[in-house]
């Protein structure tokens, strides 16, 4: 992983002049507050449970503020604090979603806290149901989308190309189950493509081999999408094991998706989701969703949805219809 490291890095250092020579956004932006409240009304079919139900859902909804402001040197400091909220009464805790301190200039962006992978980040818009029950993460037990504390993130964008890298160190003692010692103990790179229609990504990480007896564990993603009149069509794709436990069986994922608008305010979706691991006794599922949006302006949208997940283990089957409600601000 330090070969591709010292490579992205090398090939930052060759772009840096030419992204020095084009005027950053260097305007002072006061604290913007944003936020979205998702709420959703499920019934739920459990295979092999007593769990069928009818169920509020508040799904991801969020609070943060954001800005920028102009340093010395023709340097911003950029800024990101956001928190989950609930709005079906149970508790939350402000700043447990991305936050962070960074600095920006012709260089790119680097941020310090707790950030996206690069890796988690490299879906782009594959993924149509997204804090929903049909959010694709949901479709096997291996699916890597972190959000991680203790990283220094980078963000560079070259034309067309987008390079972005993570750096997490182990804070351990450097001993086998005690985490390492060093500044890049786990790792993520991404290398983006995007035209406008077509996106294209490779992504990887590399998982803290101090933090478990065992081989280091890697997790490797690459996603397409390609956007043709007024519809979308997307692929991802990948493989690994996310972090070393006690359990190192890979996982082998394939996605598809789809949308299509229908008119200016409506948008049907599909995707189809399978995976398969390696382990002694092979654990197979697929993930099926459709779903209905209907815009309301920019910031609202309602939306109906059907997602079935089945997997070899009966016990974790399950299917729901769903509607719900998104109110952004």
């Amino acid at each position: 992983m330090n070969k591709k490291i010292i490579a992205v890095a090398v090939a930052a250092g060759l772009t840096l002049p030419i992204i020095a020579a084009q005027a950053a956004d260097m305007e002072t932006k006061s604290p913007e507050v944003y936020g979205k409240l998702h709420v959703n009304l499920s019934k739920y079919d459990n295979d092999g449970t007593a769990g069928d139900n009818f169920k509020l859902n508040s799904f991801d909804s969020r609070l943060g503020f954001k800005g920028q402001q102009n340093l010395a040197e023709g340097l911003v400091g950029t800024y990101q604090a956001e928190g989950k909220i609930v709005v079906d009464g149970t508790t939350s805790n402000f700043a447990d979603r991305t936050t962070y301190v960074g600095l920006k200039g012709g260089f790119g962006e680097v941020r310090v806290g707790y950030h996206d992978s690069p890796l988690k980040l490299a879906q782009g818009k594959f993924d149509q149901f997204g804090d929903t029950d049909g959010d694709f993460k949901h479709a096997g037990s291996q699916d890597a989308e972190h959000r991680n504390k203790n990283s220094i993130t980078y963000l560079g964008k070259f034309g067309d190309v987008g390079v972005n890298l993570q750096l997490m160190p182990g804070e351990g003692n450097g001993t086998a189950g005690g985490n390492g010692n060093g500044v890049a103990d786990s790792t993520s790179v991404a290398v983006t493509y995007n035209t406008g229609s077509l996106y294209l990504a490779a992504a990887q990480d590399s998982y803290d081999k101090k933090s478990a007896a065992g081989p280091e564990a890697s997790m490797t993603r690459f996603v397409a999408t390609y956007k043709v009149n007024d519809m979308q069509f997307g692929v991802l794709a990948q493989n690994g094991v996310e972090a070393v436990s006690a359990s190192t069986a890979k996982e082998n994922w394939l996605g598809l998706s789809f949308n299509v608008k229908l008119g200016s305010n409506n948008k049907l979706k599909a995707q189809y989701i399978t995976t398969k691991d390696n382990g002694a006794t092979v654990e197979k599922g697929t993930q099926t969703t459709i779903g209905f949006d209907h815009k309301l302006g920019k910031k609202g949208t309602l939306y109906a949805m059907y997602n079935n997940l089945d997997m070899t283990t009966n016990a974790k089957d399950k299917s729901s219809v769903s509607v719900g409600y998104i109110l952004k601000f």
